[in-house]
């Protein structure tokens, strides 16, 4: 393992449209770009003098140079030659925004921002575990622009996933002016996940047999049914830190024997975009979608996945 405070070496991917963030991300002193793509010269070109690393205009001719962390930060779906080259590679693949056929198609790849990395994602995991029965659970997300709007939806599906257990049966109320609304059936309660944009920040609400609780970007604060505290307790903001600690701890994967952890966080990563997925389905049809049909037509078995924990 790296020592604590040696940058890791890493290669990033990244969308024109997110060269600002990649910016911010890469220039942390714990990491050391070395190879840096995009399908836009300009971005190409800016950020390989940036960071004097090695420019690659083909994201397949990158995962092969790659030794050990590709950092691929884009929404758009990869092509077949792209996914082919991904999954024969031995590196750790960290994905920004990314759908169930890039998880399905990438087996070692690990998404960022991951939910239980984040302040506000533990904070409401030790809520959660304490609350009891919860009747209703509200998450809202907010996100600077409409190109992290895929990156908050996976937030508050990994939220309702963790607080309510499977999910199967939702209803997205549209998408309009940067704007995602759904309802979800939990097999422990219902829930109301918005993602929007303007700022950066996440709120999570339980109603329950705990009363009411909420976990927001800077604070706990949770009172009983009887209106007495049980905690209000200020958070460390998040910034970055989630897409850093992904890319800092991923390691190479080991393809033969994965732990039984492994494949555990990876039959979550799975629920938490098919129920993204499925969210953005209803959105397009404005009917009521099946979590558990998008994962069959994917050939997945949902039995398989059951165990989100």
């Amino acid at each position: 393992m790296p020592h604590p405070f040696e940058a890791r070496e890493v290669s990033a991917w990244v969308e024109p449209a997110r060269a600002d963030r990649a910016m911010r991300i890469l220039a942390d002193p714990r990491l050391s770009p070395t190879r840096i793509g995009s399908d836009d010269a300009r971005t190409r070109r800016q950020l390989a003098e940036r960071f004097g690393a090695e420019p690659f205009d083909d994201l397949r001719r990158l995962a092969v140079a790659t030794p050990s962390a590709l950092w691929i930060d884009r929404g758009t779906p990869l092509g077949e030659p792209e996914r082919e080259a991904l999954a024969s590679e031995d590196i750790a693949i960290i994905a920004g925004a990314c759908t169930l056929p890039f998880l399905i198609a990438v087996p070692q790849c690990e998404t960022a921002p991951s939910f239980r990395r984040m302040q506000t994602g533990r904070a409401l995991l030790g809520v959660a575990e304490a609350f009891g029965r919860v009747d209703v659970f509200q998450a809202a997300v907010a996100v600077p622009n409409e190109h992290h709007l895929a990156e908050g939806l996976r937030v508050a599906a990994a939220a309702a996933l963790a607080v309510l257990g499977p999910i199967d049966q939702v209803t997205a109320f549209g998408m309009r002016e940067g704007t995602m609304t759904a309802s979800v059936v939990g097999q422990r309660g219902l829930g109301t996940l918005a993602v929007g944009t303007g700022t950066d920040a996440t709120s999570f609400t339980l109603v329950g047999d705990g009363g009411l609780a909420t976990v927001a970007s800077a604070l706990v604060a949770w009172r009983r049914r009887d209106g007495s505290w049980v905690e209000e307790t200020r958070l460390p903001t998040d910034g970055d830190e989630p897409s850093i600690e992904t890319i800092i701890e991923a390691e190479k994967p080991t393809m033969r024997g994965r732990s039984a952890l492994d494949d555990a966080h990876r039959r979550t990563r799975l629920r938490i975009a098919a129920l993204s997925d499925t969210i953005r389905l209803s959105a397009r049809t404005a009917h009521s979608e099946s979590v558990e049909a998008m994962l069959r037509g994917f050939g997945v078995d949902p039995v398989d996945l059951s165990a989100i924990e």
